[in-house]
């Protein structure tokens, strides 16, 4: 049964990374210092992060697997936890141990950081990271491999199955994982321009930051911001090429087969209560009361003598003064999350509809979340501003340099695979039968498109596209380096005014902001489980 299980795609496709991956290593070493340094630095981030998202990730997984309130409010959180953009991530714990934070007050310490850079950073992109790597298990453990440990449960120890039967069927959720996370970290600049770690976008995004804001000056041969420009396309498309090759080698075949199926079935013990506590600890009430305290934090006189205090008062009045300062900034947000959701929603479903006849389409989709993934986000928002720099005509110029299109562009791009994904499964759990019927009767692409794409399934359709939203509010690597003049969002105005430190109105904006994008995801989740649901009811 164990060699069986070994010799699975899903193990063979990770061989297959491992290889290439081993590969990509040797080319970096003999690359020049500059660049190897630079990869260095990045993978030694992801290493660092990994670290810390591994375990915390699958002891997620493990409590959320579970049958209880613990257990769901865990399963929630995570969820939830998805669509936290980065920057919220570094104010939330930045407000702890950053410049401004309480516990750096508490040290007797002045505008001096508790925890150094590096080790700042790795844990705010671990923290951020174990939602992600426990929905990689989650979805792992949710195809079925379940039945080799109840089979082996009656030959052997639980121990030696573990070892012997665990190990070898999550390993490779293991190596999709890490890539995933060095991916994460290579492509996000929130947490790496805060604390001055130099990945491949960070560096990317100093040239051209340093250029000038000229897209020319940064270029793409050379300098500080040619600097990884090839080492980053190589080493980040093999990555998540392979990583997007692994993902479907091991869900593929299952999910068609209908192998899918909800791993939780056991009552939640008092081992997993007690864990699942201390993760809803560590992972949501430390961050949200880090803010919530900064933000109630004020400085008054008391005869004539400066004096600290809290006050929820002060709170509430942060948040206000926030609402007020960022109104214009929410609103550019939202129009340009508003354009690229619904550019990405139409996409994704046409691409969906066509790969469920033409093989052509699913090996396009995976090609264009490989793409689009592996970029970082500086990179492909100067790449879109060098374009935008050599346009002639008038009415070009007037199109980048005077509207959102420039930064619907980037978010469309680097919010893409996400919103993708929600939209194929969703399409994928329409009943073939009733696409052959149509076929029967005559309908051609289109109408089916529209009928039972669009029309037959609005609900779960309106659901994605407010997760989508959610995430595209939050984008901040590509887009702002594309913004035209005079238009301001709330992630680049926040990245600004973190790197003072995190004040009363930056904890109020923060506050504010995951309020807006947990509640729209929470509700756009709530509607594809309803319509879920329902077509369950229908179609059985």
């Amino acid at each position: 049964m164990i060699q069986q299980l070994k010799m699975t795609r899903g193990v063979l496709a990770v061989i297959f990374c491992l290889a290439v991956l081993l590969g990509v290593c040797i080319s970096i070493f003999a690359s020049e210092p500059t660049e190897r340094l630079l990869a260095i630095r990045t993978f030694g981030l992801g290493f660092c992060s990994f670290g810390i998202a591994l375990p915390l990730g699958i002891l997620i997984a493990w409590v959320c697997m579970g049958r209880g309130w613990i257990s769901t409010f865990v399963l929630l959180g995570t969820v939830a936890s998805l669509f936290i953009p980065m920057f919220i991530h570094v104010s939330a714990w930045d407000a702890a141990f950053g410049k401004l934070g309480w516990l750096t007050s508490v040290q007797g310490q002045i505008l001096v950081p508790l925890i150094p850079g590096w080790w700042a950073a790795s844990w705010i992109h671990g923290i951020a990271a174990s939602s992600q790597v426990a929905i990689i298990f989650l979805v792992g453990l949710s195809f079925g491999g379940r039945v080799f440990e109840e089979q082996a449960l009656l030959d052997t120890s639980s121990l030696r199955v573990f070892w012997s039967v665990t190990i070898v069927r999550l390993w490779p959720l293991g190596v999709l994982a890490f890539l995933w996370v060095v991916v994460g970290c290579s492509r996000e600049i929130a947490v790496t321009d805060l604390y001055q770690i130099g990945t491949l976008a960070e560096q990317i995004y100093l040239g051209y930051s340093l250029s000038g804001n000229s897209a020319g000056g940064a270029g793409f041969d050379g300098g500080i911001g040619g600097v990884g420009y090839g080492l980053t396309l190589g080493l980040m498309a093999v990555l998540v090429a392979l990583s997007t090759v692994l993902f479907f080698a091991v869900t593929k075949t299952e999910y068609e087969a209908g192998g899918f199926q909800a791993v939780r079935t056991e009552r939640s013990g008092p081992a997993k209560n007690l864990a699942g506590i201390g993760l809803m600890v560590i992972t949501f009430l430390i961050p949200i009361g880090n803010v919530v305290l900064r933000a109630c934090f004020y400085v008054r006189p008391v005869n004539g003598v400066p004096t600290q205090g809290y006050s929820v008062v002060q709170c509430f009045s942060a948040i206000r003064r926030a609402c007020f300062d960022y109104q214009d900034e929410f609103i550019w947000s939202s129009i340009i999350a508003f354009a690229s959701a619904s550019m990405i929603l139409f996409l994704a479903t046409w691409i969906s509809a066509m790969g469920r006849r033409f093989g052509w389409a699913q090996v396009l989709f995976a090609l264009t979340l490989a793409a689009t993934f592996a970029l970082p986000g500086p990179l492909l928002g100067t790449a879109i501003a060098s374009v935008t720099s050599s346009v002639d005509g008038q009415w070009l110029v007037w199109l980048f340099n005077y509207t959102v299109f420039a930064p619907v562009l980037a978010n469309f791009i680097f919010c893409w695979p996400l919103g993708a994904l929600v939209v194929w499964f969703v399409f994928r759990e329409i009943p073939e039968d009733a696409l052959e019927s149509a076929r029967v009767e005559g309908a051609g692409g289109i109408t089916r498109y529209l009928s039972l794409g669009l029309k037959a399934n609005w609900l779960p359709l309106v659901g994605c596209w407010m997760i989508t939203f959610a995430c595209c509010f939050g984008e901040l690597s590509a887009s702002q380096i594309v913004r035209p003049a005079g238009m301001d969002t709330v992630p680049r105005k926040m990245l600004g005014d973190l790197h003072a430190g995190v004040n009363e109105l930056t904890a109020g904006i923060t506050i504010v902001t995951v309020l807006v994008i947990v509640g729209i995801s929470a509700a756009g989740w709530w509607v594809v489980n309803l319509s879920h649901k329902l077509s369950e009811r229908k179609y059985s």
